[in-house]
């Protein structure tokens, strides 16, 4: 987006919450389409400046799983060289 048209969209929230801050300094005399717009108006805006935040994981929760895998990483290994040994190990003959 370029520098002109970030302005541009900037100088039209900046309109359309000038009218809305007008229509509700008005009060009750303004027409219900303009209260509808206006409400519509704030209702972008609070939308837009109020993000939820993303769920996350605590370190203390993060280091938890980790060390769970290297527990079952650990547990597999062992079974591989024993295995492998086993393999190696050749019956004596008689």
């Amino acid at each position: 987006m370029s520098t002109k048209q970030l302005l541009a969209e900037i100088d039209r929230g900046i309109n359309a919450l000038q009218k809305a801050r007008a229509l509700c300094l008005k009060g009750e005399a303004v027409s219900p389409k303009a209260k509808a717009i206006a409400a519509k108006t704030a209702k972008a805006t609070k939308a837009l400046a109020k993000k939820p935040a993303k769920g996350g994981m605590s370190d203390e929760g993060r280091a938890k799983i980790a060390a769970a895998q290297q527990k079952r990483w650990a547990k597999v290994k062992r079974k591989k060289t024993k295995a492998a040994k086993a393999a190696l190990v050749v019956p004596a003959a008689k």
